[in-house]
This record gives structure tokens, sequence and C-alpha cells, in this order.
């Protein structure tokens, strides 16, 4: 495999793995009853803004799906730390947010991730024929 064909070390899928793990020590470590785990699962925004910026750095500045997800982290934390009725009144900013990243991503398409195309499997060649005539190279018997 060459240099240019490696997939990047940072991903969204080694970010939702490490996500994973550390949910799983806390839990285990809530279960063997050394910590509360409560306190520690409280914070589940980071895990939800991690994807959104490994998105973000993986498909561009523009990704909108990287956008989503930071937007849910903001809100998961206006929810779990902020003023009662802050996200009650200020919900619309989540739309202005989503329509300048299309409006931006119509405007500068160069800093919108490239579309993505299914992985195709090669053509097969030309069958090649028993026919002696057809100047295929077998061997006759």
């Amino acid at each position: 495999m060459n240099v240019q064909e490696r997939p990047p070390v940072f991903s969204v899928k080694l970010v939702l793995g490490l996500v994973v793990i550390v949910a799983g020590l806390i839990l285990l470590v809530d279960s063997l009853h050394w910590y509360d785990a409560w306190h520690l699962l409280a914070w589940w925004p980071l895990a939800v803004a991690a994807v959104g910026l490994a998105r973000l750095v993986q498909d561009g500045p523009l990704s909108l799906r990287g956008h989503i997800w930071l937007g849910f982290a903001v809100a998961g934390f206006i929810s779990q730390f902020g003023p009662w009725g802050l996200l009650d009144r200020w919900w619309p900013v989540f739309l202005v947010w989503g329509g300048l990243i299309v409006t931006l991503r119509a405007l500068f398409p160069q800093w919108s991730p490239p579309p993505r195309s299914r992985r195709r499997r090669p053509s097969p060649s030309e069958p090649d024929s028993c026919d002696p005539d057809s100047g295929s190279t077998q061997v006759n018997p």
C-alpha cells in the first residue's frame, strides 16, 4: 500500500472507538463501586463534540455532518450545564447555523468535501476465449 493510499490516522472511526472504550471503562469503574460514573457521564457532550470535530477534520471545514454533530454537542452542553430555559428560547440559532453552513457550501464549493463515491468493483476483463481463431495464447493439447 502506498503512502498516498494509506487512510488518515485521525478519523471518525478512531474517535468513535475511543469513545466506546472510555465509556466502557467508566461503566466498569462504576460497576466495581470505585467511583460514581454518573458524574463523568454528565460530560457526554464532549464525546459528541469529538465526533463532530473529527468529521470536520476529515471532510473539511464546511462538512454538514460535522456541524450537525457539533450542534448536538452544543445543545447537550446547554441542556446539561446551562441555565434552565436557555435552549427553549435560543433553539432557532441552530437553524441559522445550519443555514449559514449550507449557504457557505454553495458559495465556496472548494471548501466542501468531495462527493463520496461508492467503491466500485473493477470491471471484469474480457474473458479468454477457447476458440483458436480468436488470437488467444492458450496452448492446444
